[in-house]
Formats: C-alpha cells, structure tokens, sequence
C-alpha cells in the first residue's frame, strides 16, 4: 500500500483528533512538504502531540518517517502527472491562479488599499515565508513613497502593538493562519485599529480569529500539484501596488 491507501485503510477506527488529521492531509498531502509538523498540527486543530500520535497508529516510528513516506509518494506522483510536458503544466496552473485574484479578490484589495492610503502607519506581519511577501510588499510601498514596517517574530510584533492605533493599517499574511503563538496579540490588535487585514490562502477558520477584513486567495491546488502559495501571494503583492499606483 502506498500512503495514501494506507492512510484510507485506518479512517473507521480514527479518533476524532486523528479524523481532523486524515481529513486535512488526504485532501492536500502537499501540505507535508511545506510546512511543520506544529503547522500541520494547528491548521488541524489538535497539539503536536495528537500529529505524533497519529503517526505511530500508521506505522511509523515519528513524523519524519511519515514525512518522507508522504514526500516519497509526492515524487512519483509528479513524476507521472507532469511528464510529458511540466514546464506548460505548470505555467498553465499558475496562469489560472492568477487568473482567479480579480473576480476573487477585486472589492477586497480596493478596500485595502483605501485603507493604506488614508493611514498615519502601515504595519506587514508575517513569521517563516509568510516574511517574504511583507518584505515585497514594503519595497513596493517604499517606491511608492509609504512606508511600511514589517516584522517576523513576536517579540517585534509585541512591539508594533504598542505604537498601532485607529489611524494603522495591519496586514497579516498567513498562508495557514496558524496563529495559535500569537493569538493573544492579534486580539490586541483588533481592539485598537478596524484596519486589520488577514490574507491567507486558506480560507476555512477564519471567523474567529479577530481581523475586521479577510482576503482569501483562490485555492492553488491545480489538480497536478500544489503551487508554491507564496508566490501566488506576492502576485497579489503586485495587484495591491498597481491599485496604489493608480491612486
């Protein structure tokens, strides 16, 4: 059996915690290879612990065994996927990701970039590689003539949450939205300024996390393979910096 099936062999006796995890990895197994096992583990809703155990009940000693399995298994899907042309294939999917932003999205980046260009200070939150679209986003805005912070761990998130108020704009990108670390600052946050916006790619889970404005990005799972989420983000970095531009 390879892992998937393995996975399907066990889902009538799953806990209700290994249920989340199953449910989650079965429908998007790239997931495994982009991010840690306490992101896997938080996007799921259960503790890091709950993600070893269910690890074990497949068979592997930890979750690097199951890593590599789930990642073997990728591979070779891939390769026999996208053989006999990858280089269109995945032109193409990024092309309808893309394509997707406008209908999507349209109202919501207007919006949000009405609020960045009626604000004292704009503030781009973003840890792991979630920091390289706040990064863009800052250079973009500094060519504009904005200025925009930008911060990648807690200790400089507590920071900006002293000097945010009701003339701020604060952007969150997130691809999983796994804030549970950080959960109490992005509360503070809303309480001081209605211009707070999340961006994220994954759009389940979000009403209860506080932010006044959510922007979520069309699903990049093509089908063939999953496209790097941050890419198609800094894609709506660049949508963002027309739109102030024009304005």
């Amino acid at each position: 059996m390879n892992i998937i099936e393995t996975l399907d062999h066990f889902k009538n006796s799953y806990t209700s915690n290994e249920r989340k995890l199953y449910n989650l990895i079965s429908k998007d197994p790239d997931l495994i290879h982009n991010y840690t096992i306490t992101q896997i583990a938080s996007l799921a809703g259960v503790s890091t612990s709950a993600m070893l155990r269910f690890c074990k009940r497949l068979g592997f000693n930890g979750y690097k065994e199951f890593k590599f399995e789930v990642e073997s298994w990728l591979r070779l899907k891939d390769k026999n996927s996208v053989s006999d042309d990858p280089v269109t294939k995945i032109a193409n999917a990024f092309s309808e990701a893309i394509l997707s932003i406008p209908g999507s999205c349209d109202a919501s980046l207007k919006k949000l970039a009405e609020d960045i260009t009626g604000s004292d200070k704009v503030v781009a939150l973003g840890r792991y590689r979630n920091k390289v679209v706040c990064d863009k986003l800052a250079m973009n805005m500094t060519n504009l003539g904005i200025t925009c912070m930008t911060a990648s761990d807690l200790l400089t998130y507590e920071h900006y949450e002293k000097i945010i108020d009701q003339n701020s704009t604060v952007i969150v990108f997130s691809v999983l939205h796994d804030m549970r670390s950080y959960q109490t600052i992005i509360n503070d946050i809303a309480q001081l300024t209605d211009k707070f916006w999340l961006i994220t790619t994954t759009g389940k889970k979000t009403k209860k996390l506080n932010f006044t404005n959510i922007i979520s990005l069309p699903s990049t799972h093509s089908g063939i393979l999953t496209l790097d989420q941050q890419a198609i983000m800094i894609i709506l970095v660049e949508i963002l910096t027309y739109i102030l531009r024009q304005d």
